[in-house]
């Protein structure tokens, strides 16, 4: 279904979904609903629920890789609270009839959209993302702390240089440098992107997205992907060469990023999650305040079934996390 949206960020665009569809196992679907009160948009992926749990087509789903989640586009004045209650009362025949049993979303934590659907969903914090002001009149001086600044002279001096790849070419040479990445961090598989893939997304999201490419010495030794729509930038992903860490050219690629960033005209430069003390001590650099809340969403649409579905998974004792929504999955 195609929806022509002025979506705010990236991750709400039709084409994202369509991606990214893939990775959660299903089809992408859109709700866009829209009445005298307002419109909402909403994307998601479609999933079966696993056959051996039932054999009638039942389903859940999840919103796509990223940050999105139903989001108001427009709305009259006084009514933002009547269109999101018959924007839920819409979706919920919708579950009804297509047999979805429950919902999971990792909502926008810049937009924060999570506060418009909190009579909705069960909300759960789930950390917190970071981001680099780029409205500020010098983003080096301002944003980045004193150890990152010199961290960012010393990559110049010891002559690293940055190129900028804007159609994919280099995406074998990210390749290599993921690989050494995955070796040292052991990254989880939902994490892992094929060149294939990488490819594709510059074809299809063609003029979002970009590549910074560090050189030293001739050789390709730091590589992000960066994503852009509208006011955002992302740093998407990112794989260095260990051996030269100490020349810390991942901090001169956020530095080209932000550059970019704000002479075209961005707000923001999205660095993503920490789930760790040292992750979360290297994003810290290249912001002063830029710290944004991050919930996800849950709600079983069909209360029977979904309980019908986890005490199967329960009988078979094959729930390894307790914690996993939906639980029949965990």
């Amino acid at each position: 279904m195609k929806v022509n949206i002025n979506a705010p960020d990236i991750y709400f665009l039709p084409e994202w979904g369509e991606l990214y569809q893939e990775r959660d196992q299903g089809e992408v679907g859109i709700f866009d609903f829209e009445n005298d009160f307002g419109h909402v948009y909403y994307q998601f992926i479609k999933r079966r629920v696993p056959n051996e749990l039932s054999t009638h087509p039942y389903f859940d789903t999840v919103t796509p890789y990223g940050f999105c989640g139903p989001l108001i586009i427009d709305y009259a004045l006084d009514k933002r609270d009547l269109l999101v209650s018959a924007w839920d009362e819409a979706f919920q025949k919708y579950c009804l009839r297509e047999n979805i049993v429950a919902e999971y979303i990792r909502f926008n934590p810049w937009l924060m959209n999570h506060s418009d659907f909190k009579n909705i969903y069960t909300l759960k914090y789930n950390n917190y993302t970071i981001y680099t002001d780029l409205t500020v009149a010098d983003i080096f001086m301002e944003e980045f702390n004193s150890k990152t600044r010199n961290q960012i002279r010393k990559a110049i001096r010891s002559g690293v240089q940055c190129q900028f790849d804007f159609n994919g070419s280099s995406i074998k040479e990210f390749n290599r440098l993921i690989q050494l990445t995955i070796k040292k961090n052991n990254v989880d598989e939902y994490h892992l992107f094929k060149p294939d893939f990488l490819l594709k997304t510059f074809q299809v999201l063609k003029g979002k997205q970009f590549i910074i490419n560090a050189f030293f010495e001739g050789k390709c030794i730091s590589s992000a992907i960066f994503l852009h729509h509208g006011e955002n930038v992302h740093y998407y992903l990112a794989a260095n060469d260990p051996q030269y860490y100490p020349l810390n050219a991942n901090s001169l690629i956020l530095h080209e990023a932000c550059s970019w960033g704000k002479n075209n005209h961005k707000k923001k430069l999205h660095l993503g999650g920490a789930y760790s003390e040292k992750l979360f001590a290297f994003k810290k650099q290249f912001t002063k305040n830029g710290i944004c809340d991050y919930y996800i969403g849950e709600k079983a649409r069909n209360e029977k079934v979904y309980q019908e579905l986890v005490d199967i998974k329960k009988k078979k004792g094959t729930i390894s996390n307790m914690e996993y929504y939906p639980l029949y999955r965990g």
